[in-house]
């Protein structure tokens, strides 16, 4: 009996650590990080918003949140970086210096879009918005800016 009494006991032991385990690993990172259904374009000179969230909506503001910039090569540079709650320029492409901000309001229903001020025809590219917590996602973005003198047909798009 005391034999049988150990198997069992040590059978629900190892049952109940893989329960508590697949219940921690599969419930970690459930989320899908969504933008838009395609590229977008916008004038040169406006500011934008790059749209970037969680599916299903959760709080995101004590994940990593990183835009970045893809080349040609697929090589990536931090347009903007969100880490422990704090907002790090260090490592920040130059160019995007001082036009670039996340909704911190927002983070909490999992808003991670980017706020990109006064565009330029540089900014021209393929963007990827990277969400890390326990698990991560992300979602890339084609965005086109045009500049104001190719547009001479539309100028309240361009005017002050």
């Amino acid at each position: 009996m005391a034999c049988v009494c150990s198997w069992l006991s040590k059978h629900w032991v190892c049952f109940w650590v893989m329960l508590h385990l697949c219940s921690t690993i599969c419930d970690a990172g459930d989320f899908q990080v969504v933008g838009p259904d395609g590229p977008l374009t916008a004038a040169a000179g406006e500011d934008l918003v790059l749209p970037c969230s969680l599916k299903p909506s959760m709080n995101a503001e004590d994940m990593t949140v990183e835009w970045l910039r893809l080349n040609d090569q697929g090589q990536s540079s931090v347009v903007h970086l969100y880490k422990d709650h704090t907002n790090i320029n260090t490592k920040q492409m130059p160019s995007y210096r001082d036009r670039t901000s996340l909704f911190k309001e927002e983070l909490s229903k999992g808003n991670a879009s980017l706020h990109l001020k006064q565009l330029r025809v540089a900014d021209t590219g393929h963007y990827k918005c990277l969400i890390l917590s326990k698990d991560y996602d992300d979602i890339s973005i084609q965005l086109t800016v045009i500049s104001c003198i190719s547009m001479p047909l539309i100028p309240s798009t361009c005017s002050d």
